[in-house]
């Protein structure tokens, strides 16, 4: 699965670690949502959860 993350930035990654990517991803999302942080990365970490979930569902 191919995954672009902004114009310049794009990443190769088997099935099993972009599942893995995702599940770290929403696990500090999820810990972001419960301290109420609101730092740039918040916007980051959204995107990149986007990217994932439309590159495994494009896989299918």
């Amino acid at each position: 699965m191919m995954v672009r993350l902004g114009p310049m930035l794009r990443v190769g990654l088997e099935r099993i670690e972009a599942l893995e990517l995702l599940g770290m991803v929403t696990a500090h999302l999820n810990v972001a949502e419960a301290s109420g942080e609101l730092s740039p990365r918040i916007a980051t970490l959204l995107a990149i959860r986007d990217k994932l979930v439309a590159g495994l569902r494009e896989e299918q």
